[in-house]
Order: structure tokens, then sequence, then C-alpha cells
């Protein structure tokens, strides 16, 4: 016999013993010789392979007996009969013979006592939703010329004798997650920066509050300072400014401008307000090629020729002096519009005041800064605030999520973030977090948990065996209820067969 094996389900063989059935049934005829009964979950099929064996069965001339394999739904509202097989005495045999043949769709007559050892019923059947839970039977009837066939007793439910047992309720997954705490990163430290384009005399690097638009453009460190001091939740740790001199004019002069003028502004900023020389600091760029590739890479604003070749000159390996000569005897049309309308722009200095965020120590108050401003919140007072929430609520999975939008690089962020994900079934989003989460055996209990709801049993065990060892709560509970997925199969035999008994 061709077994049919599907690659999508194999079928566990749990017999009831042979002595078993022929005690319940001991007018039946019945010969099972071999058997095979699939759910072919993706092509949503039944497949059916019954072999019996006729070779025992002895019938007088006039009498037969019928095999109709049925396959009927647990409450026995609904089957489906496959073809009949028909064993007739010599008699019986020639009048199906002449009414109607041996074969049709229905049914298959065979004479017994002949050489034939084997029949096949081979059936495919679509897979309908009550056979999820349904049996398949064997109906035997007995009959002979002049009367309606008798059934012979089964001992099923239905009357019949059952043959295997189908059920597709798989065990279900569990549904227990693990958040964990991100490790404390220490207090939230945030910056203000900004450039500020201070005017000097030409050629000088005395500071003056008043020249031209200088005090609006103090002005404007002068306030980030202010608002940062005005927090009562901030403290000021670091101040650094670092100023700019466009490339015009030879480079150690320029170097002594941007020095001498940056550290005048650092003076100035400093003695406003009493800071430490440790707590503002400076440095400078003594002339401003990267920000002139900008400008003429980026911005469309100025009329200017030859962009991609004086781009080329910016690149070679000439020294300074020699970059800017070459641009200025190259392309005078073009360097005049650079000196008139971008190296203004080149002068100028970026400040940074960098402050820190004291600790929140009540839910209360991670409460209220979570509505006003979550960036103040450090990775924990997520985690904190998330567990006043019932888990799983709506409050409890926006607090997490808005934690991994917030500190998007922060292992235990990604890790109770993919858990929601999870929750939710977005699985892509889960694996896109579980990247960032680390190697803690809470994200390798979490990449077995999608592993299981992938389907990826094998996986999903390993990764729960290492969370185990390592003592993650529910891993254990997992192992157990992955394995029984794993080993699950749809279908289960009620007899013995008799190949069996004879091997």
């Amino acid at each position: 016999m061709k077994r049919f094996i599907p690659t999508i389900v194999a079928c566990l063989l749990a017999f009831v013993p042979g002595q078993a059935l022929r005690a319940k049934t001991p007018d039946s005829a019945l010969k099972v010789y071999d058997m095979e009964v699939a759910v072919d979950d993706q092509a949503r099929q039944l497949n059916i392979d019954i072999d019996l064996r006729l070779s025992e069965i002895s019938l007088g001339r006039d009498r037969e007996t019928i095999f109709t394999p049925v396959v009927v739904s647990a409450d026995g509202s609904e089957s489906v009969n496959l073809p009949s097989i028909i064993v007739a005495g010599r008699n019986r045999w020639y009048w199906h013979l002449r009414n109607g043949g041996l074969t049709t769709d229905e049914r298959r007559v065979y004479r017994a006592g002949q050489d034939q050892q084997h029949v096949t019923v081979s059936q495919t059947l679509p897979f309908e939703d009550w056979m999820g839970d349904c049996t398949v039977e064997m109906r035997e009837e007995s009959g002979n010329c002049c009367a309606t066939p008798r059934p012979v007793p089964g001992s099923s439910e239905h009357g019949m004798i059952e043959l295997a047992r189908i059920s597709t309720s798989r065990p279900a997954l569990l549904e227990e997650f693990v958040f964990a705490p991100p490790v404390n990163a220490g207090p939230v430290v945030k910056e203000l920066s900004g450039s500020a384009f201070i005017t000097f005399v030409v050629n000088r690097t005395e500071l003056k509050p008043d020249y031209m638009i200088n005090r609006a453009e103090l002005a404007k460190i002068i306030n980030s300072i202010d608002f940062v001091r005005q927090d009562s939740d901030a403290t000021i740790t670091h101040v650094h400014i670092k100023g700019f001199a466009s490339p015009e004019g030879p480079y150690d002069n320029n170097v002594r401008l941007a020095k001498g003028r940056t550290e005048t502004l650092r003076r100035y900023v400093r003695d406003l307000y009493n800071f430490a020389d440790t707590t503002i600091t400076s440095s400078y760029e003594p002339e401003d090629w990267a920000g002139l590739t900008c400008y003429l890479r980026d911005s469309m604003d100025y009329k200017i020729d030859h962009r991609a070749e004086i781009l080329e000159i910016i690149d070679s390996p000439l020294g300074f002096d020699a970059k800017d000569h070459t641009i200025r005897q190259r392309f005078p049309q073009d360097y005049s519009v650079i000196l008139k309308q971008i190296y203004p722009w080149l002068r100028h200095s970026d400040y940074t005041v960098r402050y820190s965020i004291r600790t929140y120590t009540s839910v209360e108050e991670i409460r209220r800064v979570y509505d006003v401003d979550p960036t103040r919140l450090r990775n924990v007072d997520f985690y904190t605030l998330a567990q006043s929430y019932p888990e799983g609520s709506p409050e409890y999975c926006a607090v997490f999520e808005k934690a991994v939008e917030v500190y998007p690089d922060d292992p235990g962020s990604n890790l109770n973030a993919a858990n929601i994900e999870m929750k939710r079934g977005n699985y892509d989003r889960a694996q896109s977090h579980l990247l960032r989460a680390g190697r803690t055996p809470e994200a390798d209990f979490a990449r077995g948990v999608l592993a299981a709801r992938r389907g990826d049993y094998g996986e999903a065990l390993r990764l729960f065996s290492i969370a185990a060892e390592a003592g993650v709560p529910h891993a254990d509970e997992y192992i157990s209820n992955v394995s029984a997925m794993r080993d699950y199969h749809p279908v289960t035999y009620s007899i013995e067969r008799s190949r069996e008994t004879e091997q």
C-alpha cells in the first residue's frame, strides 16, 4: 500500500488492543491490515487510507458483507460516507456483476474466497470545520439476496466500529510575558544648543557687547542659560563654546583670531554667571571649511557657477591658504559671492548648555512629569510608572511604548516594547525590538515566546531552557506548554491493525 504521510502533520499511533475490539463486536468480520489518517492543515484536507484484509472472510453463496468508512462529527450531526467495499458470496457477486457492475463511484465488489488479500479505500476530503472534532468509523452490514442488509452493531457512540479520532484543538500557547526593569543609567542629561554670530572689529579679539548686532546674538546664549537656571528640576553641569572663523586671510592669523575671540566670549559668559572655569569651556576652528562645503553643496540660494570645481579644490590636499587662493584666482566671480554672502555665516560661535534633571522619587511625581515632558524621565522611571497600571491595560502599554520612543537604543525598553507588540500579534515589530534587547535571560525568554508564536518550537525550547537555567519566571511552564504543542498530533487510532499483529 502506498502510504500517505503529509509533511504538515505526522500521525500518532495510539492503539487499543485488538482483543478489545473483538470483544465488543464479536460478529464483526472487519480486519484492518493498515491505515493512515492525516490532517493537512495547510491544504485544508483530510486524507484517509484504509487497507482491509479480505482473505479470512468466508461467506455463503447468497450472502455479503458491506464495509463503509464514515467520517462523523462528535455530536453525530454531520457525516461523510466513503466508497463502500462489498465482499460477496458466489451468487451475490454474479448478481452485482449483472446489475450495475462490480465497480462504481459508491462501491467496489469483491468475491469472497478469491485470491484478493487486501483492498484499499483511499480518499481525500475537503477539511470542514466540524472535522476538527470527529471520528473515522466503519459501518459494517450483513445481507443476503432477499433482505435489506442488517447493521452489525459496533461499540462506538454511533453504533459503528471506531477506527480513529481526530481533534485539531492544539494546546493553546501561554500568554505569560516577563517585563524587566531597564538598567539605571543615572540621571537624565539634556542639552540646549545653538549658534551666535558675534561681530568683532576687523583683526581684533576684544568683545564689544553693543557693537552692531552683538546684543541680540549674545542674548541667544544668555537666554539658553537662563532657561535652564529657572528650571527647579535642572542643574547646569557644563557650558561649551566653540568659535569658528572664515577661510579668507592667512591661516596663522585666523588661528589667532578664532582662539582669542572664543576665549573672550567664554570669559564674558563666565563672569556673567560666576561659572567655574571647569564648568564653562571653549574650543575653536580657525577656518570653517566644513561649513563652506555644506553651503556650496546643500544651498541653492547663492549664484555660484562652478560649485563642483570649488568643492574639488576644498577636498584636495592643498594647504588652507592655497585652497582659498586657488578659488579666488580661478573663479573670481564665484569667490566674490562667497566672500560677501557665505563667509560672514562662517564666523559663528556654537554653544551647548548641558544640564541634568533631578531624580523623581514617587510615582505621583513621575506621572506628573510624564504628562508634561516624558524626556525628563529615566528609563527605570517608565518601568515604575507602568507598574502602577494593570498589566496589559492601555495605559500600561502606552508607557512602555513611550519609553522606547525616548530611549530607542535601551535594551530594557526594547525588551518591554517587544512584549507589548507580541501581545498585539505584531511579530515583525517585536522582532525589531528584540534585535536591540541585549543578551539577558529575560531577552532570551522573550525571543523564545516569539519563536513559539511563529511555530518554531525547537528554537523556542532551546531559548526557554537557557532562560530556565537563569531562573526566569514562567520558563519551565513554557517548556511544558511548547513541548505539548510540538508533540501534539490531531489523529489517534482506536484499533490495532492486523499488520501490527503480524509483525
